[in-house]
């Protein structure tokens, strides 16, 4: 063995104690007395080679000093040299000739397994790391040597038993935890090291193999040496939570995610929500047979849901028959392989396990008329191939063998078919398909047939249903847009039938724009550039839940215009009606017109009847033309007293219910009927909306409509003019939500409302205080789920209020006392990573376009949209963002990282802040049930997917601070602090290549080497303290 250069006078003063020890025989004792006259105080001997020396001296001969040797282990026990100063000369000997001597050393190496450990600074630790990956090579080179031997002399018994001595302490090494992640800590620190290692395993392992029967238990040999070179420490830190559904009748996250997909998210592609649902897969720790399960059970329930608006239904319809089998395709490609297209064994099952819920099968295909499960087994195998045409069949002879119901469900022919059909919606899907392709078109006059069909009531809520679904209603939106701004202007030779058609294409275009819009949200059709009338003239002036908007308040009145308009309207001749009409105008003189009749009819000047006509001449002109005043009376209403608001009211209630009693004397354009069906029912869903209701309502029939008007001014009516607090109503809805842990539409209204109203804040504090009266784990796990659902309402905005402003309530605030319960902080913890983990992704992806009603997405800043008015939720989360930017110069990660976007900064530096908020709670040095919470969220985040960003921000100083606090016991497993300290990113995204978070944070080389120096530190502390608990121990297990 070889030694480096020592020109200290130290080492020649080592030298000679070292042979004056040998030539007196001094016991280790005295060796120890003597030594320690040499070395300076506090020093190590590792400085002047002190175990290279001793063994140098010890095997010099063909056999080894034991005298000598025991001088070593003496000075390691009495700390004089160290563990990895040991380990390190113990790999510089290349005497393997030597087999005597190479026994010795490997039963020195042997002994010193059970109590490796360092307790110097975290060079010295990292240091014991590159030792333990020396030491590793020197063994394989040990065993490759012997079985070379093995193989020529073909017996010596002294090379047997080095070759099984030098198994046996890889495996020892592979079996503690504490050295497997010093192993790994060095490979990150000698990467050059290790791959020379790894290919003397290699060798080793094609050695043992060619052995034949010369060389004893070399399957294990060769397993020790593939394992060891194999394996990973972090794999050990699996997913903590795994669904039992003997426990648990339902996956209530879920639900809860289904129910808000489709009501919330109705147009958004089914690819984001597959994902999403695999996030809740590892997160639930769901099978793939129970994530299937329980996406079909969930959409079965939703169609069962006996609180049913009409459009609601067709949601539900639409998602289960026309999206889910989108999903389940999505899932499967992505859990199988992009080859991964034949059948699924693990949704077959779950389709069986759906076709014993009877009692849930039998509600539904009596709601809807139909054998539900058939349609969707049929699409399954149509559009899908998941599951073949003989199981299918199969599946559905059990259920019509099992089913009560469906024998006595009357064919469909005879009475009709149900509205929420899936037959109607299916059939309804090429259509939609074909009417695009026509729309395609640029000859208006075979458009106007098509668009004549799309205002009719029976066949248009189908058709946007079924749009919706598929994915395409935004390009819908897009055509309708295109012809609207087609037909704004008069073209060139226009003549009287030209003119017309013109203004029929741009009434019908409009009416659909805004019945698209208030059903699925303004977002569907507003692009961001908004560069045609109609997208301004809706952001601009469409009533939304929560915005206050000013139609015509900067509008200045032009008399002539007025008067020539009001002429124009009052012409009764068709052929001349419509003549040069720049419909862009007409809409904003309609407005200024009977906003100037209304107020003289105020002062008196105009007799009521008269504005009346005036508004029965509008609509017969056009009935997009009673929308636009409309949505100014409306916004009148809002900003006037009661006295005032009388006459506005009067109109409104007029336009509701008097303009359908069509004046056969009067002429109009083509299919006024539909027309006018369709725009009362835009007015009424403005008033529902003026009046603050919970959501617009769409209808096939005057009498479903009328129902459901009702029922929703009562609750909007009810709801908004309580005296009752806002924590009241939220804990009476969670009362009735939580027992069953099924959110009904009704409570989902009620919980967006309340989120709108009161803030997100507000509302996240206060549902996680109700979610928290919970004692029981069964409960509190229920809780949280439903919670974790309700949250994605806006999941953004949500996380950053639950890190800034809920945690700190219960960590260092006023509801520390809650935290008793040990369940309690383990379901917190949980909400709290996997509402961060959703967060995280969701900041990687497009912004969701939201429907009507839902909280807006926190990405403000590209909206560029002056003319919107905040709203209250919208202005807190902007204060919240703009608070956390503030402080995004502190943030490890540095600001413009490629891939970090103003969300997912915001979202790290709140991340940052709570675990900043850990690390002070923790310098307290106390055990509580809020330093169990810090554990826990930790524990949570090392075992969540996608984390490894996150993890990166954890201050150096908190698990120095909690380590020692918890031990004994072990607060975390050497593999869990490894993850903490020094996280290694994943090679693949583990959510396919839209997802970047992993790749953000990167740590540059000098990080990496901090961390890896702190990493083993911690775990040499780690150690220490499992030694020193393990030897105070010892006496009493004796």
């Amino acid at each position: 063995m070889g030694l480096e250069p020592v020109t200290s006078s130290k080492a020649g003063t080592i030298r000679s104690l070292l042979i004056r020890a040998w030539k007196e025989r001094w016991s280790d004792l005295q060796w120890g007395i003597h030594i320690k006259t040499v070395l300076p105080r506090a020093v190590s001997g590792d400085i002047y080679h002190l175990a290279d020396y001793i063994l140098q001296q010890a095997l010099m001969g063909p056999l080894p000093n034991t005298l000598i040797l025991s001088y070593l282990r003496h000075s390691l026990s009495s700390q004089i040299v160290s563990y990895g100063g040991v380990i390190e000369s113990i790999s510089k000997y290349d005497g393997l000739h030597k087999p005597h001597c190479v026994h010795a050393l490997l039963t020195l190496l042997q002994s010193m397994m059970k109590s490796v450990s360092c307790r110097g600074k975290p060079e010295d630790c990292l240091m014991l790391a590159t030792s333990i990956v020396d030491g590793v090579k020197w063994l394989v080179q040990v065993m490759g040597w012997t079985t070379q031997q093995l193989l020529d002399l073909r017996t010596a018994p002294e090379h047997s038993t080095n070759l099984s001595l030098a198994a046996s302490i890889l495996l020892d090494i592979l079996n503690s935890p504490f050295l497997t992640c010093m192993l790994e800590i060095g490979r990150r620190e000698e990467p050059n090291t290790w791959g020379s290692c790894i290919k003397k395993m290699v060798e080793v392992e094609t050695l043992l193999a060619g052995s034949g029967g010369v060389i004893e238990n070399k399957d294990i040999l060769i397993r020790s040496v593939c394992q060891l070179r194999d394996h990973q420490p972090l794999d050990s830190i699996g997913n903590k939570h795994k669904f039992d559904s003997s426990t648990t009748p339902m996956c209530h996250a879920m639900h809860s995610l289904v129910m808000l997909e489709v009501i919330t998210h109705t147009t958004r592609e089914a690819s984001t929500f597959a994902h999403q649902l695999l996030l809740l897969q590892q997160l639930q720790g769901l099978s793939t047979m129970e994530l299937y399960l329980e996406l079909l059970r969930s959409s079965f329930l939703g169609l069962s849901c006996p609180e049913y608006h009409p459009y609601q239904e067709l949601k539900w319809v639409g998602f289960t028959f026309i999206k889910v089998p989108t999903i389940l395709y999505t899932i499967h490609v992505a859990l199988s392989g992009e080859s991964g297209s034949g059948e699924s064994e693990d949704l077959l099952n779950a389709l069986e396990r759906i076709s014993q819920l009877t009692v849930l099968l039998d509600q539904v295909d009596l709601r809807i008329n139909c054998n539900c499960l058939e349609y969707l087994l049929n699409e399954l195998v149509n559009k899908t191939s998941l599951i073949s045409e003989r199981d299918a069949q199969a599946i559905i002879a059990v259920r019509v063998q099992e089913s009560q119901v469906l024998a006595n469900i009357q064919n469909s022919d005879a009475q009709g078919p149900h509205p929420g059909n899936p037959n109607l919606i299916l059939r309804a899907q090429p259509t939609v398909t074909s009417i695009l392709k026509t729309l395609s078109n640029k000859n208006q006059d075979s458009v106007l047939p098509v668009m004549n069909l799309l205002i009719s009531g029976k066949s248009r809520d189908l058709l946007l249903a079924a749009a919706a679904a598929s994915g395409s209603l935004h390009i819908f939106a897009q055509k309708f847009v295109k012809y609207n701004e087609l037909s704004m202007d008069p073209q060139p030779g226009e003549t009287s039938k030209m003119a017309m058609n013109r203004a029929l294409m741009f009434d019908i275009s409009f009416l659909l724009l805004c019945h698209i819009v208030q059903l699925y949200g303004i977002d569907v059709v507003v692009s961001e550039k908004c560069e045609t009338f109609v997208e301004q003239w809706m952001k601009d002036n469409m009533p939304e839940l929560g915005r206050v908007k000013a139609p015509l308040m900067a509008t200045r009145t032009d008399q002539n215009a007025v008067e020539e308009f009001i002429r124009q309207v009052n012409v009764k001749e068709l052929e001349i009606k419509y003549n040069l009409m720049r419909w862009s105008d007409v809409c904003q003189v309609a407005a200024v017109a009977l906003r100037e009749v209304i107020t003289a009819a105020q002062q008196g000047a105009f007799p009521v009847q008269h504005v009346k006509d005036q508004l029965d001449r509008l609509c017969y002109h056009l009935c997009s033309l009673p929308i636009c005043v409309a949505t100014w009376l409306c916004s009148h209403v809002k900003v006037v007293d009661a006295e005032q608001a009388v006459e506005p009211l009067n109109f409104l209630h007029y336009l509701q219910t008097s303009l359908g009693e069509h004046d056969q004397t009067t002429p109009t354009l083509d299919n006024f009927k539909d027309r006018s069906m369709l725009m009362l029912q835009v007015i009424e869903n403005m008033v529902q909306v003026m009046k603050g209701g919970i959501q617009p309502t769409s209808s096939y029939t005057n009498a479903n409509r009328n129902s459901s008007l009702g029922t929703g001014e009562v609750v909007s009516s009810t709801f908004l003019s309580s005296d009752e607090p806002l924590s009241h109503l939220l804990r009476s809805t969670w009362d009735q939500v939580f027992p069953g842990g099924v959110i009904s539409h009704q409570a989902l209204a009620t919980f967006r409302d309340l989120m709108r109203l009161g803030g997100t804040r507000w509302f996240v504090c206060d549902i996680i205080k109700a979610g928290m009266q919970s004692v029981f784990h069964s409960d509190l796990t229920r809780a949280m789920d439903l919670i974790y659902g309700l949250l994605h309402q806006d999941v953004v905005g949500c996380t950053l209020s639950l890190l800034v402003h809920a945690l700190p309530l219960y960590i260092s605030g006023p509801c520390t006392g809650e935290l008793i319960s040990k369940p309690r902080t383990e379901a917190l913890a949980r909400l709290t990573v996997s509402m961060t983990i959703s967060a995280w992704l969701a900041v990687q992806q497009p912004p969701v376009k939201n429907e009507p009603g839902a909280s807006v997405t926190l990405n403000l800043a590209s909206n560029g949209n002056g003319s919107r008015k905040r709203t209250y939720h919208d202005r807190e989360l902007e204060d919240l963002e703009s608070n956390l930017q503030l402080h995004s110069a502190d943030l490890a990660i540095a600001r413009g990282t490629p891939g970090l976007t103003k969300d997912g900064t915001s979202l790290l530096v709140a991340v940052q802040f709570l675990l900043t908020l850990m690390t002070q709670v923790s310098r307290a040095g106390v055990v509580s049930p809020v330093t169990q919470l810090v554990v826990n969220i930790l524990h949570e985040l090392i075992a969540a997917p996608y984390s490894h960003t996150l993890l990166t921000l954890t201050p150096p100083a908190l698990l120095p601070n909690l380590v020692p606090l918890l031990s004994p016991p072990d607060a975390f497993t050497h593999a869990e602090l490894l993850a903490i300290t020094a996280p290694k990113a994943p090679s693949l995204p583990e959510m396919g290549k839209e997802f970047v978070g992993d790749s953000i944070g990167a740590q540059t080389p000098a990080q990496a080497a901090g961390a890896r120096r702190a990493a083993a530190k911690l775990l040499c502390v780690q150690r220490n303290l499992s030694l020193a608990s393990e030897s105070a121990l010892y006496p009493i297990i004796s």
